[in-house]
């Protein structure tokens, strides 16, 4: 996390900030908000049409040069050039009045030809007429703060720069358009509602509490199970987002790497018949029916025979214990032995796929050991590109979530999940009080405190540490 504070946001100011990358490219734009902004276009840019600058219409586009105005003011001009001008770049001016904008403000975006040196003289030139240069992610708070989106739509649009998948592209998509927003919102409602039944009861306390925990024991249940699923979904959400880290393993000379390189579809890591031929672990991504995988190929975990070998199994272990999903090649060609049951046994503490490579020879595995395994199971080739189809689709299946339907993903950093966290354990607080028979004002706090934690998530409740949390993960210029 950076070292801004949302108070460094100055809400009174006019901001400005490139909002593509300053280098060589097609085209360049600079973005400018606040009160000021049309104001500070109007002294720098010279419509191709004589047009007063500061009175447009909302949502136009107009077409003419920025240039930087020297010495007494001149009206005489050429076609093209004014006098005692320097002009800068051939523009398109865009012209978006508040509230009908982004941030809610007074918006102009400059589009000028691509490349770092005229988009920064733009910029220079916007900047000494008044705007200063925006915080990372200070166009986004303002749409914050105006009431154009809430908190869960800010990461939407965070997601939807760092996303790493078309499927996670357009879920986050849908979280911007306010999707997940509506599921917090309607968990929210019905924990209010109960909230509400038991502020009733504090002020009318003839009201039996016996009733009150017939009427909402339930309801304490299905909203608990409602944020076990978003909880759920949410860490979906990180693997579309982020990619899983995804650990192939086995004894030497199982095929693991051979694996690795048909996965990648390229030569990536050396392949040799003798055993050990991989001594690190390598790393790289691919996609698997639109998730991204960061997979590593490792040197094993079985006993080193020397420091080198050592010191590869050593990285290979500390991949193994951060990895989301495990995939264990098995050889068909070969009787397992006390090293692949020791891998079996070892595998269970994780999420796990189990592969039995090399199909295409006379097969003796004995498949009756395999039983002990309950994760998913796919035979495969991976010489002679065998049965990959199958082990994407159990790679994909593992990966993802059972249960979880892709519209009920919602991205959230790890600041938010711990608060959603909190709400699900003060709902389970609320229940265990209300089972226990402790007094109405127990059970009262605990969803008052469960009720601010999703405030905090939506943004009803605005959060300094939620919102730093956020919004020191954007660039400047969004």
């Amino acid at each position: 996390m950076s070292s801004f504070k949302i108070k460094d946001y100055n809400l009174a100011d006019t901001i400005a900030a490139p909002a593509t990358y300053p280098a060589k490219s097609a085209l360049g734009v600079v973005k400018i908000s606040g009160k000021q902004a049309i104001n500070i276009v109007s002294k720098i840019f010279a419509p191709h049409r004589k047009k007063n600058i500061k009175k447009v219409k909302s949502h136009t586009l107009h077409y003419g040069w920025i240039v930087e105005k020297r010495g007494t003011r001149n009206t005489q001009t050429t076609k093209h050039k004014p006098l005692n001008t320097e002009i800068i770049d051939e523009v398109l001016v865009s012209v978006m009045r508040g509230p009908a904008s982004y941030t809610r403000e007074d918006v102009v975006e400059i589009s000028s030809h691509g490349g770092a040196f005229v988009t920064n003289r733009i910029m220079e030139l916007v900047l000494d007429r008044g705007a200063r240069l925006a915080l990372p992610g200070e166009f986004t708070y303002r749409a914050l703060v105006g009431g154009r989106i809430d908190l869960l739509q800010a990461q939407g649009i965070l997601s939807i720069i760092d996303t790493q998948s078309r499927q996670g592209l357009n879920l986050a998509a849908l979280q911007l358009k306010g999707d997940a927003s509506g599921k917090i919102r309607e968990v929210r409602d019905q924990l209010r509602n109960v909230f509400i039944q038991t502020e009733a009861v504090i002020n009318f306390p003839e009201d039996e509490v016996s009733v009150l925990s017939r009427d909402i024991k339930e309801s304490l249940a299905d909203i608990e199970a409602k944020l076990n699923r978003l909880l759920e979904a949410s860490k979906q959400a990180q693997v579309l987002k982020e990619g899983a880290r995804c650990v192939i393993c086995g004894k030497s000379n199982v095929g693991k790497s051979t694996l690795f390189n048909c996965l990648l579809k390229q030569q990536r890591v050396i392949v040799s018949k003798w055993p050990g031929t991989t001594r690190d672990v390598v790393e790289e991504t691919i996609n698997v029916k639109g998730i991204p995988l960061r997979i590593y190929d490792t040197a094993g975990f079985l006993e080193p025979k020397d420091f080198i070998a050592k010191e590869a199994i050593e990285k290979s272990r500390q991949a193994f214990d951060k990895a989301d999903l495990v995939i264990l090649v098995l050889d068909a060609t070969r009787r397992m032995d006390k090293d692949d049951l020791f891998l079996l046994e070892k595998v269970k503490e994780k999420s796990a796929v189990l592969i039995i490579n090399k199909v295409d020879l006379k097969q003796k595995v004995n498949f009756s050991h395999l039983r002990r395994f309950k994760g998913l199971k796919a035979k495969c080739s991976a010489l002679k590109n065998i049965g990959i189809d199958d082990l994407e689709e159990v790679i994909y299946n593992s990966v993802c979530s059972k249960g979880i339907e892709g519209q009920d993903i919602v991205f959230l950093n790890q600041y938010q999940r711990q608060i959603l966290e909190k709400s699900r354990d003060k709902i389970l607080e609320a229940a265990k009080f209300l089972e226990q028979g402790y007094t109405i004002d127990f059970i009262n706090l605990a969803l008052r405190e469960s009720l601010d934690s999703l405030g905090k998530l939506s943004g009803e409740v605005l959060s300094q540490e939620v919102l730093e949390s956020i919004f020191s993960n954007f660039c400047i210029g969004k």
